[in-house]
Formats: C-alpha cells, structure tokens, sequence
C-alpha cells in the first residue's frame, strides 16, 4: 500500500481482534513515525506503549472512574465552546450517524451510554500508544510537531493491514495515565490512539463519515 492509499484507507477503527501486533512491527513503526518533522528539530514529543497486564488495569480504572461519573480534568480544551456554527453542524450529523448506523435510537439511553462507555474501555484493544509531551515547555506549536508523528502512527498502522482511532476523550482523566504510566508527572498527554487488527465484518468498523468536497475546504492560488 502506497501512501496515497493509506490515507484513503485510514478510518477510526473501534473494534479489533485479539491478535497482537509483534514488537518488531511495532519497533520499526515507531522508528519511521519518529522521522516526523519538528521545529528547530526540538523532537517535543514523547510516546508510551501500554499492553498487557498493564493496559487491563488502565483500563479497569478508566471505566470505574466513567461509571462513576467522576469529572473530566483534561490538560487542554480540545475545541473552542461553542464550536463555529458549520464545524457544529458536522459534529451533529456525525453523532447522529454513528448512531443510526448502529441502530441505536435518541431514546435508546442505555445503548447511548454503551456506546460512550466504549470510549474509556479502549475499543476493546489490547494495545495501546499514548501521546504527549513536555507540560513545563508547552505551547501551541507543540501540538503542531506532535501531530505530524500521530499521523504517521495512523498512516503506518494502515499501510501494514492495522487499524487505530485516535481519542480525546481519554485524555479526560490524566491522573490516571500518571499513575499507570511510570515518569509522567511532567507529561502533558495529547492523546490515546488504541490499536490492533480490525475485527473482520464489524458494523462499527464500517462506518465512514462524509468529507467535505475539495472546493469547500481547497483553494489554489495562482
């Protein structure tokens, strides 16, 4: 698969088989997102692994936290409140639309909370990668630099028959990433991206929100 390709292919995966992807993989993944530019060549970034044992326990605390409705506590507001009125519009037809495709109905609170639910239980993956960087040196160029790498992450993923979904929302609980995650105090985390294999025949797998057209969003200037 060529690049082009992948970025064609690339969707947010949240369902995945129990297949592994080998540490190898893995390795020269991570290399290659590593060739990721930066400025000045400052490298901001800082990624973690979680798998295994590990990841279960991360995962059983992010869920007791969601049941129990504990409050969010990003490091960083994600979207601006409110969102501009054609960026909400998109927001609300994509909710809408994973519901449908999954056929839960507005009254179907249970199956709602399900599906949100989801979210803090890593789509079922059995690995994980977290994002972040240096809190103490933040600032908004940084975020630049760090998304460079968790498309490559994505894109590499792809290319090689994997898939991921990258998450915001579990960036809601931070202290619990420190605390499973050793040497982070000073880590600003920016996002989870689980991934693995794609379950063969998953609905929720197929669901693709629809992008906007070239003209709408592309300009050339001659």
């Amino acid at each position: 698969m060529n690049a082009l390709d992948a970025m064609h292919a690339r969707r947010s995966i949240r369902e995945f088989t129990d297949e592994l992807v080998p540490a190898d993989t893995i390795h020269q993944l991570v290399t290659a997102a590593g060739r990721a530019p930066s400025s000045k060549n400052t490298q901001p970034w800082r990624l973690y692994l979680v798998q295994g044992a590990a990841l279960d326990a991360l995962r059983s605390d992010y869920l007791a936290a969601f049941d129990a409705k504990t409050p969010a506590k990003p490091g960083y507001p994600y979207s601006p409140n409110p969102l501009p009125e054609a960026w909400a519009a998109r927001a609300k037809d994509v909710g809408i639309g994973i519901f449908k495709h999954k056929g839960i109905g507005r009254d179907d609170l249970d199956k709602r909370h399900a599906h949100d639910r989801e979210n803090f239980r890593f789509f079922g993956a059995h690995q994980m990668f977290f994002l972040g960087t240096q809190a103490s040196a933040f600032a908004y160029g940084t975020f630049l630099d760090c998304g460079f790498v968790l498309d490559n992450l994505m894109l590499g993923l792809t290319a090689l028959g994997y898939g991921s979904c990258p998450q915001f929302s579990v960036m809601i609980y931070p202290d619990l990433l420190r605390k499973h995650i050793p040497g982070t105090e000073d880590t600003l985390f920016i996002s989870g991206l689980p991934f693995g294999r794609p379950k063969p025949g998953s609905l929720v797998n197929e669901f693709q929100p629809a992008r906007l057209p070239l003209d709408a969003w592309f300009q050339t200037v001659d």
